[in-house]
């Protein structure tokens, strides 16, 4: 229901000479991975399997969009298609010579992966209940899908400091996604006006904070005036050079609110005057229809049960809305082209995807609730489940995430069983959100949620065994979560049904289920986890050490952790190709001689900098590294300056022929020399001076020395992390500070590859503490 850029078949065409050259080896990794992601194309958990994210605003889809995707998905062979709790579909495990078909077909029908993943405008969330509750304000789908049309048509929403997700509520009472979204939307009407209530910085990732108000009322025709302002201010002002502090709530932590919002509103000033900037929604181009075949009858107990949990009468009209469950989300691209037919004859404005990785159907007649229930019960769909078994909702986690630490999936079906089990009057409780994460990022929404899990390492001895933080709203429905302890992955589902059956002990105290949790729930949670806070050693118990639904050990390698090394090679070896290649050049006739020489200087001065922990951004910083950090540090002789000094000023260098020659055979040696601590044999390192201790450095105590690396990106923050032991003694303690995500991910399994032993790994804040002795 977006109107596509005109420019997509262009970007499209685009990625695909970008795909054909990274097959052919023209481009890096890293380049190729820049071009694909910000058109929703990502690389899965096995490499050369990617998955192409669908934009589906607020999660709306047309039956024949949805068959489309379905016939997409079976042309190119995937594994499945997934609803996420971001209300988009993805289709998995594509090959990338399939990627640009299935864009092309897709743009057809007026879909477009543009803006799945990078730093863009991502797909925006609005509350399902839009259009179909009698408690809202206005429908805010045709804001919502007005706003992504304009949006999405300018350049500079795809190359922001980090991405920016946009959400809508249906009414300030009821507001949820919008209270946590990088710009949040709520719907009001004042004096016969509509508008917006715009709250900016909401995120539940990391350091997670609620976002702050810019505008108690905005007029429904500055709406798009109010997100582009959004935009520039977070183009003008977002982190770049760390992505792990880039979203807009930093901005906020950095400035303060008053600061903050001053620089905000100092943009929207800007465009105040701009007449072309004012917004109108979209009309939408719905048909509704009464289907041809005729209703059925179902007087059975378990029809009768699914009506009372899943449908509801909508507020105008005759129609009904029912939800329908998915498990994790997830249906063959058969099922749902069986869908598509099933639901076309009754219009285009039936479907809608949920957060909670469901679909939500609409505008279906009493009479045909009986045809819906027996159709997808057909399909072997769970419709006779009680609603929070099909509520459970978890990111794919490590089993296709190369972020993942945890397999949450698999511990959704583990809670399921054991809920089953319970005996546990299911239709008593309320609908609680139980939302899991397989590691510290919130794709899931863990803070977001009544009760939440998000995987981490857990250890006993040299074992670890896969955990989970517990996070639970302690403080009300519209507030973040508070993690309250960690628990091992084995005892979560007993640790549910020991919860919930506790509230049911204690239910009818309380006016609902927020109330318990504000009263007495975090005291019961960490009750429930102190119960379980000894977990057997490896040969005590070995269940404890594989993850649910894995086949294996639980370990840091095989869950995508420790490649820190791998990418600091990578780095090396591609300047030592490039080196090899332009040699190999300078032997055939008619070569430029001139650029292939200045092309092998570049590389070899480049070569082996990030194994001083250099990290230069210009040519320029370049050859000033090399120079300080080999030439000048002796591990280069001092003969090789003039011709670093002459590619540095693009002066010729074809009477120097020899000596870059040298200088490229110097680097190589130095290379295949190198040891396991990134020392060369030279004169000059062949015994390192051992770093002594400053006062700085220990203050506090404990580590023999601490080195911050927040900020520093993989894999520089592990070469810091090496060149920082290379210095110390065996059995001396280096404390490190990483940023959350790839660094804690990778640097601590790295460096136990290495051989070291690390102590222990915390988190503080935003940020990680990791103790390691050296071996």
């Amino acid at each position: 229901m977006y109107r596509i850029p005109d420019t997509l078949i262009a970007d499209i065409e685009y990625n695909k000479s970008i795909i054909e050259k990274y097959k052919a080896g023209e481009i890096t990794g890293g380049q190729f991975k820049s071009n694909r992601v910000p058109m929703g194309i990502y690389e899965q958990r096995q490499d050369g399997h990617y998955m192409l994210r669908i934009r589906c605003v607020g999660g709306l889809i047309t039956p024949g969009q949805l068959r489309r995707v379905a016939e997409v998905g079976a042309q190119v062979r995937c594994s499945h298609i997934h609803i996420t709790t971001r209300q988009e579909l993805q289709i998995h495990d594509v090959d990338i010579d399939d990627a640009t078909k299935a864009l092309l077909s897709l743009q057809e029908v007026g879909l477009s992966t543009q803006g799945g993943g990078g730093n863009t405008i991502r797909n925006m969330l609005v509350n399902e209940q839009g259009g179909i509750s009698s408690r809202q304000a206005f429908d805010p789908y045709p804001y919502a899908v007005g706003l992504t049309t304009r949006l999405i048509a300018e350049k500079d929403s795809w190359t922001m400091p980090r991405k920016l997700k946009i959400a809508f509520d249906i009414n300030e009472e009821d507001a949820n996604f919008s209270l946590v979204a990088d710009l949040g939307l709520i719907p009001l009407v004042k004096g016969g006006k509509r508008g917006f209530k715009v709250l900016l910085g909401g995120s539940v990732a990391s350091n997670p904070h609620k976002g702050w108000q810019v505008f108690s009322f905005l007029p429904e025709k500055d709406l798009f005036r109010a997100a582009k302002a959004a935009k520039n201010f977070f183009n003008l002002n977002g982190n770049r050079k760390n992505r792990y502090k880039a979203r807009i709530r930093h901005i906020f932590y950095k400035n303060g609110e008053e600061e903050t919002v001053r620089l905000y509103l100092d943009e929207y000033g800007k465009l105040v005057g701009d007449a072309s900037l004012d917004f109108e929604p979209a009309v939408l181009p719905f048909e509704y229809k009464t289907p041809s075949f005729a209703p059925a009858v179902d007087e059975s107990a378990s029809f009768a049960a699914w009506k009372r949990r899943y449908v509801q009468k909508q507020s105008a009209g005759n129609g009904f809305c029912a939800v329908i469950p998915f498990l994790h989300g997830n249906a063959s691209p058969e099922i749902f082209a069986e869908i598509a037919d099933f639901l076309e004859p009754f219009g285009n404005d039936v479907i809608r995807f949920t957060p909670r990785q469901n679909m939500q159907l609409r505008n279906i007649p009493e009479e045909y609730l009986p045809n819906v229930y027996q159709f997808f019960r057909a399909l072997g769909l769970a419709l006779d489940a009680p609603v929070i078994l099909n509520n459970l909702t978890s990111c794919t986690g490590a089993d296709t995430c190369r972020l993942g630490i945890c397999l949450p999936k698999g511990l959704v079906s583990g809670i399921r069983r054991q809920l089953e089990k319970s005996g546990l009057d299911f239709d008593q409780l309320p609908d609680i959100k139980i939302n899991i994460n397989g590691c510290s990022n919130s794709c899931a929404q863990s803070a977001w949620s009544d009760l939440g899990f998000s995987g981490r390492i857990g250890r006993v001895g040299d074992h670890p065994y896969p955990a989970y933080t517990v996070w639970a709203r302690t403080h009300g429905k519209t507030e973040l979560a508070e993690a309250l302890g960690y628990l091992a992955a084995k005892d979560i589902p007993q640790f549910v049904v020991d919860y919930l059956g506790h509230y049911l002990q204690v239910k009818d105290k309380y006016d609902g289920y927020d109330a318990f949790v504000r009263s007495e729930g975090a005291d019961v949670i960490k009750q429930k986890i102190s119960k379980y806070k000894d977990v057997p050693t490896f040969d005590e118990d070995k269940n404890y050490y594989f993850d649910w639904g894995a086949d294996a050990v639980f370990s840091l390698n095989s869950h995508g952790q420790a490649e820190c090394s791998a990418g600091l090679f990578d780095i090396i070896e591609l300047d030592q190709a490039t080196i090899k290649e332009k040699y190999a050049a300078l032997q055939q006739r008619g070569a430029d001689i001139e650029k292939l020489l200045h092309d092998i200087v570049f590389s070899a001065s480049r070569m082996l900098l990030v194994t001083r922990g250099a990290d230069p951004r210009t040519d320029d910083e370049v050859y000033n590294d090399f120079e300080k950090l080999f030439i000048d540090a002796g591990i280069v002789s001092d003969d090789f300056k003039v011709i670093v000094e002459k590619a540095r000023h693009a002066e010729p260098l074809a009477a120097y022929r020899e000596q870059v020659v040298a200088l490229a055979d110097k680097v190589n040696e130095l290379y295949a020399g190198m040891d396991d601590s990134l020392q060369f044999k030279t004169a000059a390192t062949a015994n390192p001076q051992k770093t002594e201790l400053t006062k700085d450095e220990n203050k506090g105590g404990g580590a023999d020395v601490k080195k911050d690396f927040r900020g520093v990106a993989c894999p520089m923050n592990f070469v810091k992390t090496k060149i920082a032991l290379a210095a110390m003694q065996s059995g001396q303690l280096l404390e490190i500070f990483l940023d959350d995500g790839q660094p804690i991910n990778n640097v601590p399994g790295s460096v136990r590859e290495e051989g070291h032993e690390v102590l222990s790994v915390d988190k503080v804040e935003d940020y990680w503490k990791v103790l390691i002795k050296k071996k």
